[in-house]
């Protein structure tokens, strides 16, 4: 059962951030929130499509112009696995694919001293001895070799088609991520649960976990965890967010929690004041 008062916090987080958002962009001075939270520390919107990488990823690999591009869907999950503007931007869409000359490029970059890697999310390491950019490469040709076929009316089976694949370094997860991005493109945007179906991430469950009174290191399955997502997204009535976005909120409200609870803090911090 969903406890009230923290179900409460979590509208006001959402509430919340969207307000520090609306202020942000039409020019209000700062502070765009009484909250210290809010002023300090940064999380990521209400909505995946307004922030910053994924709406890179919108007007550049992700755009209409490389829809029927044959290394597309690969391309995104390549992007997602890299994850940062500047890197992709760097090596461009991979239209042609060849595993050693993006990972010389991914070196030549790295080599003059730039960030190559979000730092979002960690990247499983490879064998000893491997280097990361040709260990992610390496990876890469799995899936540019052989890209899933996805299933155009299901966001969930499309999901499942990745993961059971087993594309190295692409879990539950990454996979979500890249399902997130398909389903703004020809890919998957007529899918029939476009609205509410999302993968579980780690964040979102813990912030499932807090809302239900439960250990936070409770294990949470993908189909109790689109259970209460949905459970969730019902009791807001916020038929404006997808379940990716009620996704989002949650893994973003439980780093919230942390810093209001004192058991830890966001690694960003934010210039909100």
């Amino acid at each position: 059962m969903l406890n009230p008062d923290l179900f409460m916090q979590l509208d006001y987080w959402i509430v919340e951030r969207q307000r520090v958002r609306d202020l942000k962009e039409t020019g209000a001075p700062r502070p765009w929130s009484k909250d210290p939270i809010f002023q300090q520390f940064k999380f990521c919107n209400v909505r995946r499509e307004d922030d910053k990488v994924t709406q890179w990823f919108a007007a550049n690999w992700r755009s209409d112009k490389y829809w029927f591009e044959k290394n597309f869907v690969p391309a995104i999950m390549l992007g997602r696995t890299i994850n940062w503007p500047s890197t992709l931007e760097y090596i461009g869409f991979p239209a042609d694919w060849d595993k050693n000359r993006y990972c010389q490029m991914l070196d030549s970059y790295q080599g003059r001293g730039n960030k190559v890697y979000t730092g979002a999310y960690m990247i499983t390491a490879g064998p000893t001895g491997v280097k990361k950019n040709a260990w992610v490469t390496g990876n890469a040709d799995t899936y540019f070799k052989r890209p899933p076929k996805i299933d155009p009316s299901s966001i969930q089976k499309s999901w499942e088609t990745i993961i059971a694949n087993k594309y190295p370094c692409v879990g539950p997860f990454i996979a979500g991520q890249i399902i997130a991005d398909l389903k703004h493109s020809i890919v998957l945007e007529q899918a029939e649960d476009w609205y509410d179906w999302a993968a579980i991430g780690p964040g979102s469950a813990r912030g499932l976990n807090r809302l239900h009174g439960r250990p936070l290191s409770d294990p949470v399955t993908q189909a109790k965890g689109l259970i209460e997502m949905r459970e969730v997204k019902a009791k807001l009535g916020r038929t404006d967010l997808c379940l990716q976005d009620i996704q989002n909120c949650l893994c973003e409200f439980d780093k919230y929690q942390r810093v209001k609870l004192g058991q830890g803090k966001p690694r960003s911090g934010y210039p909100g004041k």
